[in-house]
C-alpha cells in the first residue's frame, strides 16, 4: 500500500511539474518594425550627459580591464548649443582655445578646431567589425558598406595608419552595447529613442590615468532609420549617409565632437542637417586632430 502511494505520489509530481514547463514563456525576440528587428536603442536612466549629446556610461570589466564608456548622440542642428561662440560674452563653458573671439581676440584658425574623446585614447590594435545594410529607405548593401570602408579609409589616410579592421556583412541582429562591451563592433540602421537622434555610436576604452596607456576596445553604431528619411546623393529633405557617417567614424577613430560656430565647417562638428554633404570632406582641423591622436 506504502509502495502505491509513493508512486502515485510521483506520477502526481511529475505531471504538475510538466504543466509549470509546458505554462513557462518561452524567450523570443521582438520584432521591432520599421527597425529591422534590432531592438530599439535607449540611453540608461543612470547615464550621465557630460557635455550636450554626450553620455558617460560608467565603467566595466572588459578582458580583465577596467573600461568606461561613452555614448554619442548626434542630433539634428535645430538643436541649440548650451554656448554661442562669437557672440562677444566668454560664457560658461568656453574658453581662449575653444572660443577664441569671445575669450581671446580674434577666431580660431581651422586646424585648431579638433577634440579628443579623452588625450591619448585610441586603437592600440586593428579590430574587425561586422555591419547589417538593411534599411527601409532604398540604400543599396553595396553603397552602406562601401562608403563605410571609404569613411574609414579618409580618417586612416589622414593619419597614415591602419586603425580598424576588416569589414564583415551580415544578415544578423546587431545591438549598441550601453551597459558592457561584447566583444563585437557592430554597425546597423535601427530605431533610437530619443527622436532627435540622428546616430548614437558608443565607444568603450580606457580614458583615464596616464595618456600612454589609455586606449579604445570597442564601437558601436546605430543609424535612426525611423524618425529620419536616408539618402545617398544629398537629397533635401533627408540625411546624406555618407555625411552622417564620416562624423560618426571619426568618433570610432577616438575624436569627440565640436559645437563652437567658428568650427562648424569641420567633419566633427555636432549637428547636421537634411541634404548636408560638408561631412563628407575632412577638414582641416579634422585632419589636424587625428594626425595629433596617432602621432602623425
Amino acid at each position: 500500500m506504502t509502495k502505491k502511494i509513493i508512486a502515485i505520489l510521483i506520477l502526481a509530481i511529475l505531471f504538475f511539474s510538466i504543466i509549470v514547463i509546458a505554462a513557462k514563456p518561452n524567450p523570443v525576440t521582438v520584432d521591432v518594425v520599421p527597425s529591422n528587428g534590432h531592438a530599439t536603442v535607449t540611453i540608461p536612466s543612470r547615464a550621465i550627459e557630460v557635455t550636450p549629446g554626450v553620455f558617460y556610461l560608467g565603467t566595466t570589466i572588459h578582458n580583465g580591464e577596467l573600461v568606461e564608456g561613452y555614448a554619442f548622440v548626434h542630433k539634428k542642428n535645430n538643436a541649440k548649443p548650451e554656448t554661442t561662440c562669437g557672440n562677444g560674452v566668454c560664457e560658461r563653458g568656453e574658453n581662449a582655445k575653444k572660443c577664441s573671439a569671445d575669450c581671446g581676440g580674434g577666431t580660431v584658425p581651422d586646424s585648431d578646431c579638433y577634440d579628443f574623446i579623452a588625450k591619448g585614447a585610441k586603437w592600440k590594435t586593428v579590430e574587425p567589425y561586422i555591419i547589417n545594410t538593411a534599411n527601409n529607405h532604398g540604400l543599396t548593401e553595396a553603397f552602406v558598406a562601401s562608403t563605410t570602408e571609404s569613411g574609414i579609409a579618409k580618417w586612416e589616410n589622414a593619419a597614415n595608419t591602419n586603425i580598424v579592421g576588416a569589414q564583415t556583412i551580415t544578415t544578423a541582429q546587431l545591438s549598441v552595447d550601453t551597459v558592457q562591451p561584447d566583444g563585437l563592433n557592430e554597425v546597423y540602421f535601427g530605431s533610437i529613442a530619443d527622436s532627435g537622434a540622428i546616430a548614437v555610436n558608443t565607444i568603450w576604452g580606457i580614458f583615464s590615468g596616464s595618456p600612454r596607456k589609455r586606449k579604445l576596445v570597442e564601437w558601436d553604431l546605430v543609424f535612426d532609420q525611423v524618425d529620419y528619411p536616408w539618402s545617398s546623393s544629398g537629397e533635401a529633405g533627408k540625411m546624406d549617409f555618407e555625411n552622417i557617417d564620416v562624423h560618426e567614424l571619426g568618433h570610432t577613430m577616438g575624436m569627440g565632437d565640436l559645437y563652437e560656430s567658428t568650427c562648424s565647417e569641420e567633419t566633427m562638428y555636432g549637428y547636421a542637417g537634411y541634404g548636408e554633404t560638408k561631412k563628407r570632406t575632412l577638414n582641416a582641423g579634422d585632419i589636424t586632430g587625428i594626425q595629433k591622436l596617432y602621432g602623425n
